[in-house]
């Protein structure tokens, strides 16, 4: 072990408990774009992502960046000012019509989105979804979790 393992495994409240423990690299897929690999394990994850629920963590505000808001409102890009949370919201629900479609519409099922924020982002955050109809999404698919 390095740095902190080594810190736990000298304290003697704690003891050894790491000693059983093998460092190994898991083995595992190499993939490149759009080779048929890559393809194939596309597919499949497309096709479970109605499986799945995504979070964002957006409890943070943009003052290092020079903004005086929620970094989910920065323009993701400059062409058409799309921020970043409709550029989420729009990928979700991409990924959810693909999923939808591979399963031959047997699952219209809905790929819940939650977003994690802060006393400072909460406000913000609902105000910028219900200005933009939640960027296409349900309201219902939405959830908000402020963190306390």
């Amino acid at each position: 072990m390095d740095g902190d393992g080594d810190l736990i495994l000298g304290s003697p409240k704690v003891g050894n408990f790491l000693r059983c423990f093998q460092k190994e690299v898991p083995t595992g897929e190499v993939f490149s774009l759009g080779d048929d690999n890559f393809i194939k394990f596309e597919g499949v994850g497309v096709k479970e992502a109605k499986n799945a629920a995504l979070v964002l963590i957006a409890g943070g505000l943009g003052e290092r960046l020079g903004y005086n808001g929620s970094k989910v409102a920065l323009p993701a890009e400059t062409t058409t000012g799309t921020c970043f949370l409709q550029l989420y919201i729009e990928s979700i629900l991409v990924l959810q019509e693909a999923s939808s479609q591979l399963t031959q519409g047997t699952c219209q099922k809905e790929i819940p989105f939650v977003i994690r924020t802060s006393d400072d982002t909460h406000a913000r955050t609902v105000d910028l979804l219900e200005s933009n109809s939640y960027f296409g999404m349900k309201a219902s698919q939405v959830k908000l979790l402020k963190q306390a």
